[in-house]
């Protein structure tokens, strides 16, 4: 094999795919035992092992992903108790007013812990925690984000929310020589960057050097929407401009004998300090194994570095395959290693310090933008002229920083001279990329591509890189575009069943509502998920990934049932981040900040707003709404932002959707003589007691009734109500069953669910 490790890496990583989606112990003996049939007759037909091989490292990657995904939690049995854990910790991360850190505790797996007050412990304490258990969520919506997954890759199977007072040191700094060295070697490079440094300059060098994430949603919105976000990410650029560097010094000093000893001591305690994160990994080996190659004249073979640079994480922790720095890494670095030479050469009336960089972006770029748009959701128009001014200064901030940290362990004054000429250098980046920021259509928002055109995507890159002639590449290209044009208007243009989503935004309701002709709209969008954290925002993180994964650029309107937080919370930011034709909204009794924050925006913005009361009906391709409340002549003094709001029947053809956002009794006392009979219902006030009175029940005799619904601390849904709903009709529940997804041609609905139960 030309290229021995590419293949048994891709072998490793399907055998990893298949162990996340088909590890059933059945199929997997089944296919076990015809793999050996099939290798074993190719070995005595060609006496030639590869194949037994590569299928050898299918069952590994699936036997090791199987194992890890379906090992044992033992804190299921904890989940929502109250209990004490005692462990070591771990990597410790300060933001304002709250810190975040691992807590290891004897023979049982990693916890993260978020506390909110009091004195943080340090790395090595040993602390005694006392607080309630959570279970990291898997996705609930379809394009959600699978925090379950992304803990599990760090081997962490818990986590914890608590208040100082609930957390007790009771060991100082118990680490082990190793990591006693490496801990003060890190302080002792921030602190020296904190203390002759501005604060943002300081907590930017911090980032690009040592991978500790200290920048603040704006600055990090502006690195990524100018496309420089890799600068700030420790990755494969910064190790090169080490390795780079290194080799330049012992050049200059004349030190070839301990050229490779020095080297990989050196790229080794930088994966060690900065997380020893996959990027970095992959980096320091594909140099070092570059470096050894030349030293004693091999022939560096850059694809197979990479590829064995990969199997090796792979093998050590294989859900590695899913994490987003391991998948950018690996294309962005395949793509240069395939794109730059044939990019540089049609470059070549450009200087070449910048056609070399021209050609680096541009072949990256290729590379990753599918990626791009399915995680981030966002193409930077702007990438390749930032990528141009911004690299060479950060290839700059980083030997600087680099030199501060080696100096400053033994030298601290001399790393704060340097970190002096590091600062206009900081400075003018950060005022650089806020200016190319600040430029109308640095980036776009995007839908996230479907895997179809994906997978055409990089198989038409491959065409293009084959030995085929040009007639066979220009066929080929144009049945793939073909094919992309027709399931593209298969699921963009054609009439379509209408689809009701009935989406897990935490405690709290949303619902998205696709008609037939592709007409868009947001029946609410509020809640706050288990694992949110003080920046987390319900709109931003979890409704807008759901639309872009639904190729929804823009809302044809948004209803809005009343203010309370739970249900317009997530719509703020929509309003902020996409375009809204409309919003519906009804009539108001009382009107509170929030209220107040959605007017405000709206103006803003110029979206027009519709005042909505009993009796109005507003028709969206096909699907009728009518409005049963509010009535304006007989407005509600109980409770009044509840059961004043908006309350009205979906119909298309025959179906009909009863949606009651949190109204109460006295509501549903009006509500009841009028005509409420549905086919599903979205159960008011998330199941309370308050509300679903057994009359009103009776009176919609819904065959279908949804709950949405999250882990709260009101005892939602109320025991009573649900029993009695579930003696009558058919109850899903968001908590439960993710996103319920309802499909109906207007004479039947099909539903499923996000979660399988």
């Amino acid at each position: 094999m030309e290229f021995p490790f590419l293949y048994l890496t891709v072998a490793l990583s399907l055998g990893i795919i298949i162990g996340r989606y088909v590890f059933h112990s059945f199929a997997f003996l089944i296919l076990l035992a015809i793999s050996v049939a099939i290798s074993l007759w190719w070995y005595l037909k060609n006496k030639n092992v590869s194949l037994l091989l590569l299928i050898f490292f299918i069952f590994v990657g699936a036997i090791l992903s199987g194992n890890v995904l379906n090992s044992p939690n033992p804190y299921l049995k904890f989940e929502d108790k109250f209990i004490t854990i005692n462990g070591k910790v771990y990597e410790i991360k300060e933001y304002e007013g709250y810190a975040k850190y691992i807590v290891k505790p004897t023979n049982l797996p990693k916890v993260l812990v978020t506390q909110y007050s009091g004195k943080y412990p340090s790395e090595g304490d040993i602390v005694s925690i006392r607080g309630i258990i959570s279970i990291p969520q898997k996705a609930t919506n379809p394009g959600g984000f699978d925090y379950k997954l992304f803990l599990k890759k760090k081997g962490i199977y818990a986590v914890m929310r608590v208040e100082g007072y609930a957390v007790d040191i009771i060991g100082k700094g118990n680490l082990n020589f190793i990591e006693r060295v490496v801990y003060a070697a890190k302080q002792k490079i921030e602190v020296n960057y904190i203390n002759s440094m501005p604060e943002k300059d300081a907590k930017f060098v911090i980032s690009i050097f040592l991978g500790d994430n200290f920048l603040d949603d704006e600055t990090l919105k502006q690195f990524r929407s100018t496309g420089i976000s890799h600068i700030i990410s420790v990755s494969g650029l910064h190790v090169a401009i080490i390795t780079g560097f290194i080799l330049y010094l012992l050049s200059i000093l004349n030190i070839r004998r301990y050229k490779i000893p020095i080297l990989l001591t050196a790229l080794t305690s930088y994966a060690i300090l900065t997380g020893a994160n996959p990027p970095v990994i992959r980096a320091a080996l594909m140099a070092s194994i570059a470096v050894i190659g030349t030293n004693y004249g091999k022939k560096h073979n850059s694809i197979n570095s990479l590829s064995f640079a990969a199997f090796m994480i792979l093998i050590f922790n294989p859900l590695m395959l899913w994490d987003v720095g391991f998948q950018l890494s690996f294309v962005a670095t395949l793509a240069i290693l395939y794109f730059y030479r044939p990019i540089r050469e049609k470059l070549s009336t450009l200087t070449p310090k910048i056609r070399d960089l021209v050609a680096l972006t541009l072949s990256a770029q290729i590379g990753t933008i599918p990626f791009t748009m399915y995680y981030f959701h966002y193409i930077s128009i702007i990438s390749l002229l930032s990528n141009i001014v911004i690299v060479p200064l950060a290839d700059v901030a980083v030997v600087l920083g680099f030199l501060s940290a080696m100096i400053g362990l033994i030298l601290p004054p001399l790393s704060y001279f340097i970190n002096y000429i590091n600062i206009p250098v900081v400075e003018t980046i950060l005022y650089i990329t806020k200016l190319f920021d600040s430029l109308p259509y640095a980036s776009i928002n995007t839908i996230v591509p479907p895997l179809y055109v994906i997978v055409l995507y990089y198989g038409i890159l491959t065409v293009l890189l084959s030995s085929f002639d040009k007639k066979i590449k220009k066929v080929s290209i144009a049945i793939a575009l073909t094919f992309i044009i027709a399931l593209f208007s298969y699921n963009y243009l054609l009439p379509r069943d209408l689809e009701v989503t009935f989406l897990d935004v935490g405690q709290g309701d949303g619902t998205f509502v696709k008609t037939p002709h592709g007409k868009t709209f947001l029946i609410d969008g509020g809640g706050r998920p288990l694992f949110a954290t003080s920046s987390f925002d319900v709109g931003e993180d979890l409704v807008l990934p759901f639309l872009y994964y639904k190729g929804v650029m823009k809302l044809d309107g948004v209803f809005i049932s009343h203010t309370d937080i739970d249900h317009v919370g997530g719509i703020l930011s929509i309003l902020q981040q996409m375009t809204v034709d409309k919003i519906f909204i009804g009539m108001q009794k009382v009107t509170d900040g929030n209220f107040k924050g959605l007017m405000e925006i709206a103006k803003s913005k110029n979206i027009p707003i519709v005042f909505l009361k009993k009796g109005d009906k507003v028709k969206v391709d096909g699907v009728e709404i009518y409005v049963l409340h509010p009535d304006p002549q007989n407005l509600i003094e109980e409770n009044p932002i509840n059961n004043n709001g908006l309350v009205f029947k979906m119909k298309y053809k025959d179906m009909e959707f009863l949606f009651t956002g949190d109204i109460e009794k006295p509501a549903e006392e009006i509500l009841k003589n009028l005509d409420i009979k549905t086919d599903i219902l979205k159960v008011a006030h998330h199941g309370s007691n308050t509300s679903s009175t057994q009359e009103f029940i009776k009176k919609a005799n819904p065959k279908v009734c949804i709950v949405q619904v999250g882990k709260n601390s009101y005892g939602l849904p109320d025991e009573r109500v649900l029993k009695y709903l579930q003696e009558k009709t058919k109850v899903y529940r968001t908590d439960k069953n993710g996103a319920i997804i309802v499909k109906t041609n207007g004479e039947r609905a099909y539903i499923t669910t996000f979660l399988k139960e």
